[in-house]
């Protein structure tokens, strides 16, 4: 401290009785900053309480002087209670980005934050000001809960209020107060809320509230609930000159009624628009004087799912991938870093993403192609979203009713969430019907998004018939029906499903409103489409006579294959010209470094090879009740 002090002084600094003096530790005290990890106090304030001259000075009674270093003696007494000075921001100009003016963002704000941030900070500020009033009579405790997905911005949010109120800002995550036992976890709440009250006035953050209150197993402890609503009443039952405000934090977890009674108001951080997240990452990019000539309303409409710690990784990795050279950021540079992010958070969280997959990747389906086109290509043409319908995909396996879905989403740039029956399912009470509820809320918040449930019989079967005791598939099918009926007319969120036993989906979820409109997706059993097929699987092949060999090859194949079968003719021709391309390669004692990928070229005999080892996937028996099948839901 006295080192810092030291380090502010160093230059003579006017002081005023009752002046508040900001001091940076991270300017002034920097061994102290850098070497004791997260500094708990960054920054700290002092405040002058007198000036005291000597008696042959000529001020003797001013209350203001300049402080020099060597002529000056400072006397650091007891820590006091105060309000400290709001924080002044510039107002926010959007130099890094001018959004087009539309009906969402009529004029940028002149607040100095974003609007998105600017109306939860106002219904924050709106709620806490009433217990900052001197004659405050309400009898009621402020402590309320912000509820939000991780990385939404939720502390940046409380943070921001404070500075704006004039009240201190005291970060505690409750993730590092819960403890093994009961008795460590009260202790450390203890100290907390002791520490809360040297900081008044202040705001108590209390980060992760959903992990409190639980045993190590995960069960509610009541304990740690009960002391906690105890130290809470005591906290604000002490007589205190200064206010108290208590904001807790959540994602979506549940938790306790008894935890969840204390808070007088939840407030739930909302998900963004396009034009909010450009101006969001505008305000991101200003506030850190970096400078872009991207078009960042593309940039935000490509995040959809991108939350307010997203796009603060997305400006930074961007920044980074300049390497070294001049400003601004360019396009390019939010590209590449959006396709590595997506890559991490994809791998690493199921996240919903989009997927690499065109029309000329899927070989015939032409009419097919034609119908999906329709009803997706109208809807969001005129922007009044995909509405209440799905689409099911049904027919033998291997015949590409997947890769139609992806396709889909490929091509109009959506995000692509692929959900197996299987997958959703739990063996704990409830935890299936809560993953239903997820996925929608993943998709909502990735919007526009299309939901493809595969295997959709083995998570919506026939309710009734389904055997387990405690009716778990009931309620899931209920829990899903739910959902369904509950997206909105206007919804960016596209539903597909795929089975290969329509007839042991539960009939509520083929009624209209859901998945009114059923597609077959069957085998190929015509030369064209066989034909078609094979090309787009080998366009990426080098071929002697460049695919014109193909038609002898088609003309090999059994009567009726699939999708599947057609790939495994092309891999293990390609497999097949690996190894002649090898053996080829040993045998001429090539030790060169060059690349033999180079040298494979995939001919006739290699696809003959490959075609004689084929054993078709789906059998006529199965075909012929496929085709019954279709004729029997067609008419129906």
């Amino acid at each position: 401290m006295d080192a810092m002090l030291e380090n502010y002084f160093l230059h003579p600094r006017y002081l005023h009785i009752n002046d508040v003096i900001r001091i940076d530790a991270q300017e002034y005290a920097q061994d102290r900053f850098y070497t004791s990890g997260t500094p708990t106090n960054p920054v700290i304030f002092f405040i002058v309480k007198s000036l005291k001259f000597s008696r042959n000075s000529h001020h003797y009674n001013v209350n203001s002087c300049y402080v020099v270093r060597g002529l000056s003696t400072l006397i650091q007494e007891a820590e006091v209670h105060s309000y400290i000075p709001r924080k002044h921001i510039q107002p926010f100009s959007g130099e890094a980005f001018v959004l087009p003016q539309n009906e969402e963002t009529e004029k940028l704000p002149s607040t100095g934050y974003p609007s998105i941030l600017m109306e939860a900070i106002e219904y924050l500020e709106m709620c806490i000001t009433p217990f900052l009033k001197k004659d405050n009579q309400l009898h009621v405790k402020p402590i309320f809960l912000l509820k939000g997905p991780r990385g939404c911005g939720k502390q940046e949010l409380v943070e921001i209020t404070s500075e704006r109120m004039g009240l201190n800002f005291l970060d505690v995550d409750f993730a590092e107060v819960q403890a093994l036992t009961s008795a460590s976890t009260e202790a450390k709440l203890r100290i907390v809320l002791q520490t809360t009250q040297r900081r008044v006035p202040c705001v108590l953050y209390l980060n992760n509230v959903q992990v409190f209150g639980k045993t190590a197993e995960g069960q509610k402890d009541e304990r740690i609930i009960s002391t906690f609503s105890k130290e809470i009443a005591a906290l604000y039952d002490a007589q205190r000159k200064f206010p108290l405000i208590i904001i807790a934090a959540s994602d979506e977890t549940d938790m306790p009624a008894e935890l969840q009674r204390l808070f007088i108001e939840t407030i739930h951080v909302k998900h963004t628009t396009q034009s909010e997240r450009a101006e969001l990452m505008s305000w991101l990019l200003s506030t850190r004087n970096l400078t872009t000539v991207a078009d960042l309303s593309k940039v935000a409409a490509s995040c959809s799912d991108f939350r307010f710690a997203d796009l603060l990784a997305l400006s930074l990795h961007a920044t980074k991938l300049r390497r070294g050279l001049a400003l601004p950021l360019a396009q390019e540079d939010f590209e590449r870093a959006y396709e590595y992010m997506q890559s991490v958070y994809s791998d690493s969280k199921g996240a919903p993403r989009v997927p690499k997959v065109h029309w000329c990747d899927i070989g015939g389906l032409a009419e097919l192609k034609h119908e999906i086109i329709r009803r997706i290509q109208l809807p969001m043409l005129n922007a009044f979203g995909f509405g209440q319908f799905g689409l099911l995909l049904y027919g033998p396996p291997g015949t590409g009713k997947t890769l139609l879905a992806k396709a889909v989403a490929t091509e109009y740039q959506m995000h692509f969430l692929s959900v197996k029956g299987p997958e959703v399912l739990n063996m704990y009470v409830g935890q299936s019907e809560k993953n239903v509820r997820e996925i929608f809320e993943r998709a909502r918040s990735s919007a526009p998004c299309i939901i493809f449930f595969d295997e959709l019989d083995s998570l919506a079967p026939n309710r009734g018939r389904s055997g387990d005791s405690g009716g778990v598939m009931d309620r899931v099918v209920s829990q899903l029906l739910a959902e369904m009926d509950g997206l909105e007319e206007s919804s960016s969120i596209f539903i597909m499903g795929a089975t290969n036993r329509p007839d042991l989906i539960d009939p509520a979820l083929l009624r209209p409103g859901r998945f009114d409109k059923m597609l077959y997706v069957g085998i190929h059993s015509d030369r064209e489409s066989k034909l078609s097929v094979l090309r787009a699987q080998t366009r990426k092949f080098k071929m002697r006579e460049h695919g014109q060999e193909l038609q002898l090859v088609v003309d090999q194949l059994p009567d009726n294959v699939t999708g599947a079968d057609l790939y495994s003719v092309s891999s293990n021709a390609w497999l097949n010209a690996v190894r002649e391309a090898l053996t080829e390669h040993e045998k001429n004692n090539q030790h060169e470094e060059s690349k033999l990928e180079d040298n494979i070229t995939v001919e006739v005999h290699h696809f003959l090879d490959a075609v004689r080892n084929l054993v078709p996937s789906v059998s006529d028996a199965e075909i012929r009740r496929y085709k019954k099948m279709q004729t029997e839901l067609s008419s129906s």
